[in-house]
């Protein structure tokens, strides 16, 4: 592990900084309320708790709607380095001091004008003391150069303009703590399992929501998580510090639970990871804030275009309409719309995305719409069905017995024994990983069609004593199913495309280690990994990945997808004719012997 560079004072010693003692900072707590955003107190724009221990779970004291640029920036310093002592300092990660109160009561003297911030948050910090620990990092918790897939980005701690000499070397030694034990931390892990989980984070149920203090939690919370515990933070494509920079005043621009809620779902959306969802106070989904009724029917993108692929019930359109207007809005505009709320590890994925594209608070709704070449306006009616399938086609032999079909979406448990047992002789195998697999899949076909253990993929863990550090384990097939040593001899087609997400692309990854396989389709949708849950202030819960998963040769599959051996797109004339464009394909191949 690659060791982290302690910092040199400069002058040959520590620079002496002022402190304040605690009446100051309850002096400055009351002054809050006359100087922060320049707001008179007849305006009630502040509200400070005065009270020698405040019940900070009744309210952070603060309620504010504008900062200066200066006061933005000093609040993301702030969020940082309350994120390094959350997860890396022994009192904290030992559960000894409530991280959240600590960020309540440092919070007005970092608002103050002109307020030395450097010289608050090293008061504060350098206050918990107890920075050393065991010592050296457990043999099992150090790992070689190559196996490390992601590093902590915490150079910034170094940077003693940025921190000042005193801040900066207090964090650089805090950040050498080396704490394997973690089970009263705000992320821990069960016993010797690497897969983290949340389960310390107080939910704040009574939350007001013009508490500004508690909004900003959420944002602090949120944003610290994917520095420390997200594996894919390499590949999200935004300046995650930016990010912070941006949402802080967006975060205060609002007192009320909507403004709240869809704040941070734009926040989650900043990520670009499909595996993640909001849902709210009362676990409603975020996408039911586009309307309570959808119309019926499922989309597929063609050459940029939406087009109507399935109906399920009559509602005015048809398959094979080209969507261009929804109400006053261009389709464009819709999209643009949803993305903006939705994340998306790739454009063209989330079920979450397309459930809410077509929802309305409305029954009907006006839709524009290409029709055999003519441009039409449909009175399209909606209901309140949701869609579960993407595929509905019933596992089943085809070509007079010659192959067999399975939709993974479809399985039932243990399916799979009796379809290989049943199907054995047959020419080949279509599996279709359009739709989530509703059964184990994955290793138990593998053991019927892969001869001998190989590896398929590496995953990436956390280190659970470096918060930030992802390290890389290979993952091998499983042995050979009790077979007399024999293979399934038939060709197998997988077909995939950008509804193949998580336990499908893990699947098509596996399967494809099959010597006679071929993958058909369009890219998956990039999202790979098991489901890591956050609550956030408010009770909002979100999810994102929560370990990362790589070819073998550790390329990624986030955002990317995993490839098809051979692109497929579905056609309108296709689709128009009821034709599942990608079966039929598959057939092609498995008959012509590839």
């Amino acid at each position: 592990m690659t060791k982290r560079k302690n910092v040199e004072l400069k002058g040959g010693g520590k620079v002496k900084k002022g402190r304040r003692n605690r009446k100051s900072l309850v002096f400055f707590s009351i002054l809050l309320i006359l100087i922060i955003a320049g707001c008179s107190t007849s305006q009630g724009a502040h509200q400070i708790e005065k009270e020698k221990e405040p019940n900070f779970d009744q309210g952070s004291g603060m309620i504010f709607s504008s900062l200066s640029e200066q006061k933005i920036v000093d609040l993301a310093k702030l969020s940082k380095v309350w994120g390094v002592v959350k997860y890396y300092h022994p009192k904290v990660v030992s559960g000894d001091k409530n991280w959240d109160y600590e960020l309540f009561r440092v919070m007005p003297s970092i608002l103050e004008d002109h307020s030395d911030v450097n010289s608050i948050l090293y008061e504060w910090v350098h206050t918990l003391g107890n920075k050393s620990v065991s010592g050296d990092l457990e043999q099992q918790y150090q790992f070689s150069e190559d196996s490390i897939q992601l590093s902590p980005t915490t150079d910034w701690s170094n940077d003693e303009e940025y921190l000042g000499t005193d801040l900066s070397l207090e964090l650089s030694m805090i950040l050498e703590s080396n704490i394997a034990e973690r089970k009263q931390a705000f992320v821990s892990f069960n016993d010797e399992s690497p897969f983290p989980i949340i389960h310390n984070e107080n939910p704040y149920n009574r939350m007001k929501f013009d508490d500004t203090g508690y909004r900003l939690l959420g944002l602090f919370r949120y944003w610290n998580i994917i520095e420390y515990y997200y594996p894919y933070k390499d590949v999200i494509g935004e300046d995650w510090d930016q990010v912070l920079l941006e949402f802080i005043p967006k975060m205060i621009d609002g007192s009320d639970y909507d403004s709240y809620l869809m704040t941070l779902a734009e926040l989650t959306t900043r990520v670009h990871d499909s595996h993640v969802n909001l849902m709210g106070k009362n676990r409603e989904s975020i996408i039911e804030y586009f309307g309570t009724y959808r119309l019926p029917v499922n989309f597929v993108e063609i050459n940029n275009q939406i087009v109507i692929s399935t109906l399920f019930n009559e509602c005015g359109l048809e398959v094979g309409d080209i969507v261009l207007k929804v109400g006053d809005n261009s389709i464009d505009e819709l999209l643009e719309d949803r993305r903006k709320y939705i994340s998306q590890s790739r454009d063209d994925t989330s079920r979450d995305f397309f459930n809410a594209l077509f929802r309305t608070h409305q029954k009907n709704m006006d839709v524009t719409v290409i029709r055999q070449g003519k441009t039409i306006n449909i009175s399209a009616t909606s209901n309140l069905q949701e869609i579960n399938y993407f595929v509905d086609t019933k596992s089943q032999a085809m070509e007079n017995g010659e192959i067999f079909y399975i939709n993974a979406g479809l399985l039932e448990e243990g399916e799979i024994d009796n379809i290989m047992k049943k199907w054995w002789d047959t020419k080949g195998l279509i599996v279709d990983l359009r739709n989530y697999p509703s059964s184990a899949l994955d290793y138990k076909l593998a053991q019927y069609l892969i001869p001998s253990e190989k590896e398929f993929a590496k995953v990436s863990f956390p280190n659970r004593a470096v918060p930030g550090e992802y390290y890389f384990e290979p993952l091998t097939s499983g042995k050979l199913q009790d077979t007399d040593g024999e293979v399934y001899k038939g060709k197998v087609v997988i077909l995939i495309n950008e509804h193949t997400i998580s336990n499908g692309e893990f699947t098509t990854m596996l399967l494809r280690k099959t010597e006679s396989s071929i993958v058909l389709g369009r890219p998956t949708a990039g999202a790979d990994g098991n489901v890591f849950r956050i609550t956030l202030p408010g009770n909002i819960i979100t999810k994102i990945s929560g370990i990362g998963v790589f070819d073998p040769e550790k390329k990624p599959t986030q955002r990317i997808g995993v490839q098809p051996d051979i692109h497929l797109d579905p056609t309108i004339e296709g689709i128009m004719e009821g034709r599942d464009e990608y079966v039929e394909r598959a057939v092609e191949l498995i008959k012509d012997g590839y």
